[in-house]
């Protein structure tokens, strides 16, 4: 994807209603003033179209034969099904939480065991989602090394996943986003000042 595309791409997320600013409380149990929501694309097609092929152009660009992509619940989910459907990988998906009925199980779709897999979400903070991902498709059989999101909130995602042994890549990260943003007069300047002091706090943090 071209540095020109990618400009495209983000300001139609942010038209389309995926980027919001305000008070926002994260899976992770902190409060953001920003919040990047890629699940409203699955009602622009040919929006969440783009989207998918920038994941399938980083996975391209990161050199490795994959054999299964695998979709974090519940954002990566229709992001892995096009990317599936696009490339002609089989897809699968992690279960975030245990199953008491039916066949219980927590990988949905067919692991093959030894099968390399790449895992798909749509954003990255923590890193506990794709983390938890990650656990239940090892402890399938499947052998799991690489990560992609869109968007990388640089919130330390990136070094606590490769504690665990998980390169994660992101095509984009939110410095970059918001960039894209203020230059095309798509924030006020009060509100990309607000969002950088925010996300400078986690940069100041020692790692």
């Amino acid at each position: 994807m071209t540095e020109f595309s990618l400009v495209e791409l983000v300001k139609d997320i942010y038209l389309a209603g995926g980027f919001k600013i305000g008070e926002f409380k994260l899976t992770s149990g902190g409060v953001s003033p920003y919040y990047v929501d890629l699940r409203i694309l699955i009602s622009r097609p040919k929006v969440f179209e783009r989207l998918v092929d920038s994941y399938i152009n980083k996975m391209r660009s990161i050199g490795e034969d994959f054999d299964i992509v695998a979709g974090v619940e519940t954002a990566g989910i229709p992001i892995a099904t096009l990317i599936s459907h696009k490339t002609g990988l089989p897809m699968i998906y992690a279960r975030s939480m245990e199953r008491d009925h039916g066949t219980g199980r927590m990988i949905e779709g067919e692991l093959i065991e030894g099968s390399k897999v790449v895992v798909i979400d749509d954003v990255l903070t923590t890193g506990k989602s794709i983390e938890n991902a990650v656990r239940k498709i090892r402890d399938a059989g499947g052998r799991v090394t690489h990560a992609i999101v869109f968007l990388d909130r640089l919130q330390n995602g990136v070094k606590k996943l490769s504690e665990s042994g998980i390169a994660a890549y992101s095509v984009i990260d939110i410095k970059t986003f918001l960039k894209v943003l203020s230059e095309n007069k798509l924030i006020r300047d009060s509100e990309y000042e607000k969002v950088m002091r925010y996300v400078e706090e986690f940069s100041n943090v020692e790692k």
